[in-house]
């Protein structure tokens, strides 16, 4: 019996321990699972920390690549002067960089004013017209100013714009109003819309507009000085050219008038005695011949002294409300019979006849007598004259244009000086423009000429007067 039981007992602790194997199996797989778990999420953790670390290299790389970009773009612009050109690269270039399609620059054109207007505009569908602004004193131009940055229009259609600047804004929403800062002051507003992928501004698009403007700003500033600058050194030229050119004229004119004065004497004692001469040549042809040439050249001083004297004789002070179109009226009737010898076609434009101006008609014939012949000179082989007369503001403009050669652009700015004349020899004194000038300057006005397409072109500008409408 004992042996029995130590056998059964020997049994049973063999059962025991093939019983606790499986139990050790379990054990194992547990702790494989857990451990592959705790593997796939170390596995997870480091994916997502490289995606988060290959999205940050490629914002970082197109901030490098935006602010490389910036910085081209700049040192492009700060060698651009021209004001318009430097506004069309900065729309285009602010635009292709953020894949838009639309843009506009508003600016204060007039230093004085606190309207900003819009300066240029790139892309399709509606944009403001000039009398639509931004005010500068109101209260979207203090917020802007303050924040400094850019804002989505979308942030803007509250009380902070006035009802006329929320339909500026409406034509650029969804967009980006970008403040243009310059020494701590707004000088102006970008603003960009119309995403070409219909998506919204992202924050990259945003910075880079930010970034691109603060560079952008102080070269748009250089450009709208240089161009002060040149306007103000043009108008400085052209008023010194101005004086210089009334004080010889004046000097000239006074020379001319003495001149004229101790010539006429003599002169008409000289016609007197070749009338004398006539007589006793009898029927000597050759005598009479040169008796002829000799009288014609003394026409021809004449004349000359005559021209003279209108350099510089004054208008008087009393002008008279006069009417041009009939005073033009007279001078074409006139000239009627050299327009058909010559084969010359007249055009005429009279659509303000009802207003009047303040002149002689006896002067302002001269003007316009002059002017024709001249005109009918450059076309001795037939040709085409027009005479324009309109209104524009509170001016009369009379153009003559012709079909002529034309005026080499080199000799234009003389062409009123006196005694220069392109004309040959014995064919032309050169007085006649510049008694044209004289005459139309003592009427307050002015005279231009410039070459056209098929010819050349006479404006006179003169003041009307103030009880314009001779019905009324």
């Amino acid at each position: 019996m004992s042996n029995n039981s130590k056998k059964n007992g020997k049994k049973k602790q063999t059962k025991k321990s093939t019983s606790g194997k499986p139990n050790s199996g379990n054990a194992i797989s547990k702790t494989s699972t857990v451990s592959n778990n705790t593997t796939t999420s170390a596995s997870n953790e480091q994916k997502d920390k490289v995606t988060e670390l290959t999205q940050s290299n490629r914002q970082l790389k197109r901030k490098i690549f935006d602010l490389y970009t910036v910085f081209e773009i700049s040192r492009n612009f700060n060698s651009v002067l021209n004001y318009q050109n430097l506004l069309d690269s900065f729309i285009l270039t602010s635009l292709a960089q953020v894949s838009a399609s639309k843009g506009a620059i508003f600016i204060k054109e007039v230093s004085r004013t606190d309207k900003f207007t819009m300066a240029k505009g790139k892309g399709s569908g509606q944009f403001p017209s000039p009398d639509q602004f931004f005010d500068g004193n109101g209260k979207l131009a203090n917020y802007i100013s303050h924040l400094n940055r850019p804002v989505v229009t979308e942030d803007l259609f509250d009380d902070t714009a006035s009802e006329a600047e929320q339909k500026i804004l409406a034509m650029f929403h969804p967009g980006v109003v970008v403040p243009m800062i310059y020494k701590t002051r707004l000088s102006g507003f970008l603003l960009v819309s119309d995403k070409i992928s219909q998506n919204e501004f992202s924050l990259d698009d945003i910075e880079f507009l930010s970034i691109l403007v603060n560079q952008i700003v102080v070269a748009i500033e250089n450009a709208r000085l240089y161009e002060a600058e040149k306007q103000a050194s043009e108008l400085l030229r052209a008023a010194q050219h101005q004086l210089v050119n009334t004080e010889r004229l004046a000097a000239l004119g006074e020379m001319s008038a003495r001149v004229a004065h101790e010539i006429n004497n003599p002169l008409g004692i000289i016609k007197n005695y070749m009338l004398l001469v006539r007589r006793t040549m009898g029927k000597n042809i050759e005598a009479s011949g040169y008796a002829d040439i000799v009288g014609q050249e003394i026409d021809r001083i004449a004349n000359i002294v005559r021209e003279l004297l209108d350099f510089y004789r004054p208008v008087k002070d009393d002008l008279e409300p006069l009417d041009v179109v009939a005073v033009m009226d007279d001078v074409l009737t006139l000239m009627d019979r050299q327009f058909k010898k010559l084969n010359i076609e007249l055009i005429t434009d009279f659509n303000t006849d009802e207003f009047q101006i303040n002149g002689l008609a006896d002067s302002l014939k001269q003007v316009f007598l002059n002017i024709i012949i001249n005109a009918c000179d450059a076309m001795s082989s037939g040709g085409k004259l027009g005479v324009k007369v309109k209104l524009d503001n509170n001016e009369m403009i009379i153009s003559f244009y012709d079909t002529g050669p034309g005026i080499q652009p080199e000799i234009i700015p003389r062409i009123f000086e006196p005694f220069y004349t392109t004309k040959q020899s014995g064919k032309g004194t050169g007085l006649g423009l510049s008694v044209c000038y004289g005459i139309i300057k003592r009427h307050n006005g002015s005279i231009t000429y410039k070459n056209k397409d098929d010819g050349g072109c006479f404006e006179i500008k003169l003041p009307i007067h103030k009880d314009t409408k001779k019905n009324e």
